[in-house]
């Protein structure tokens, strides 16, 4: 049972459980009243009673085998034991007290067969470790697997020489919005532009299957399950060490096998996700991870271990936001296709529960607004467009609750018009750039240019919804792009070379980034941009030399 990542190991060790969780548990909440008891009078006495109890239960893991519970007890003890001869901080207390909780919250999950991995216990651990400045554990620290399969290497790369400085700066820009919560997709798109280079190049280097690895982790991270923790933002940085490597030895670190511990932990996510993707598949498949737990089924777990933790606050507004979502999704399906439109009885239901929610915590008019709505489907005066705008509205009261400026009325145009705008021409504008590029990849394995044809009307169409942004250097380069595929693609006899199709694919990347995250002025827009401008003056470069 030494590798409880795999599917029957927390079966064997809820039957290990079994026979001892009476003697756990008391223990557990023996521990807890002695942290309770020290954080009222301050007596030692209680600290080293607290001590005794985490010691023994570390002997009970090990028995078990639990190795994340005994490494989380040997923690607790070598913290509490540095620390017993001097005054104890609250975040020490706190660190004890969340282990005593967490702990025993992680056993009743086993209990009751909830989908558990150890590393549930990782930020746990950690929080304990920061209490003696000791460097942070990753998360796949307790996965266990062959780093060795045998895997067919691809044949090597051509040698053309990618370039790093380029491929540097899209992963510090891709670190950089993940860092600033800039969401997902748009940081993801760079960083995985940025691998899918650097894994080619590594082909039939010794280094290559780490590479072939972390191109199908970030796959991964971008699947809606998974959550954007700062325990992955850690793993995700070592890839600009990495890669400063590969730039100052001008590619000859790639001969050097980076460490198992971080190969590791980027198979960790391979493993969790669903085998939604070809390289998500091919790796699960040499790793021998198909039957792994999956990030869907722990992130129930890894939500509901804090409990009361979590902030109501930001709790009820994810929930009411889920909620609000989900009645988006029934209004635009009814919209696509009356033959499936949603009942009146379904979207009262919906409407009312959102608007008892907004009444509990106080949230009035936009509660008013929900039963207006309400009124309106039940006297047969409802019209679906105008329900969608009342549900934005709402959406947006909503969000105001996890934001320092709320909106005001103050405005010529209605904010709420303005950001739907806004989000319309962002999210047209993604989706054509998204399909630029696969009509390019297209191209690029077969050579024909009928994949490429509208690429050209797609850049102009582009160019022209973000005018509506007022970023005119932005239409400049969509508009210089569009030229590039006209003249150096369609009407050239001579295939552009791969370095320029290389600068046009960063460059329509770092756009993609831009929109994607246009609604976070602190996620490093104004860099994807200055990354763009740099790939077209290196096109323009190998245009002109041709």
């Amino acid at each position: 049972m030494a590798d409880m990542n795999t599917e029957n190991a927390p079966n064997q060790l809820a039957s290990s459980l079994h026979v001892v969780r009476g003697e756990i548990e008391s223990a557990l909440d023996h521990a807890a009243v002695q942290l309770d008891n020290y954080s009222a009078d301050g007596d030692k006495e209680s600290l080293k009673v607290f001590l005794e109890e985490i010691r023994q239960l570390r002997g009970t893991f090990k028995m078990l085998d639990f190795r994340a519970g005994e490494r989380l007890c040997e923690e607790l003890t070598e913290t509490v034991r540095l620390k017993i001869n001097d005054e104890a901080t609250a975040s020490l207390l706190d660190a004890c007290t969340r282990a005593v909780m967490y702990m025993k919250r992680y056993i009743e999950f086993v209990m009751a067969g909830q989908a558990v991995a150890p590393s549930l216990l990782i930020p746990t651990i950690n929080q304990v470790r920061r209490e003696r400045r000791d460097k942070a554990l990753p998360e796949g620290y307790f996965f266990v697997n062959n780093l060795r399969p045998r895997v067919t290497m691809p044949s090597g790369a051509e040698a053309v020489a990618i370039p790093y400085r380029r491929v540097r700066q899209m992963v510090q820009l891709g670190l950089l919005g993940l860092i600033r919560g800039a969401g997902r997709r748009g940081p993801l798109q760079v960083l995985q532009r940025a691998v899918d280079r650097v894994e080619v190049a590594s082909r039939g280097t010794h280094s290559w299957l780490f590479w072939h690895v972390v191109d199908a982790s970030l796959d991964a991270l971008g699947q809606d399950d998974f959550d954007m923790t700062t325990s992955r933002i850690a793993m995700l940085g070592n890839l600009d060490r990495l890669v400063r490597e590969l730039q100052s030895t001008d590619g000859a670190a790639f001969q050097t096998q980076p460490s198992d511990a971080l190969l590791k932990d980027f198979l960790y996510i391979v493993g969790l996700a669903e085998p939604e993707s070809d390289k998500v598949r091919n790796v699960q498949a040499s790793f021998k991870l198909e039957n792994h737990l999956r990030e869907k089924s722990l992130r129930v777990s890894r939500n509901s271990l804090g409990g009361p933790d979590q902030s109501a606050l930001l709790s009820f507004a994810r929930a009411l936001q889920d909620e609000i979502e989900s009645l988006k999704d029934i209004i635009d399906r009814s919209q696509r296709n009356p033959d499936f439109a949603a009942s009146d009885d379904e979207m009262i239901s919906r409407l009312e529960r959102i608007s008892d929610t907004l009444m509990m915590v106080d949230m009035n008019p936009a509660a008013e607004r929900a039963d207006l709505v309400i009124r309106q489907i039940r006297t047969g005066n409802s019209d679906v467009n105008a329900i969608a705008d009342e549900i934005i509205r709402i959406e947006q009261d909503v969000q105001a609750i996890t934001q320092n400026n709320r909106l005001t009325d103050e405005r010529l145009i209605d904010p709420v018009t303005l950001k739907e705008s806004n989000i319309a021409v962002i999210s047209e504008s993604v989706t054509a750039l998204v399909m630029v590029k696969r009509a390019v990849a297209a191209y690029v394995d077969s050579g024909d240019k009928l994949h490429v044809k509208n690429v050209g009307k797609s850049l102009h169409d582009v160019s022209g919804a973000v005018v509506f942004l007022e970023r005119s250097e932005l239409r400049d380069i969509l508009l210089e792009l569009e030229e590039f595929v006209g003249y150096g693609v369609l009407e050239s006899r001579v295939p552009p070379s791969s370095s320029d199709l290389d600068a046009f694919a960063d460059a329509v990347t770092a756009i993609e980034y831009y929109l994607d995250t246009f609604d976070s002025p602190s996620a490093g827009g104004e860099d994807a941009l200055r990354m763009a401008t740099e790939s077209m003056e290196h096109l323009r470069a190998g245009h002109a030399a041709n």
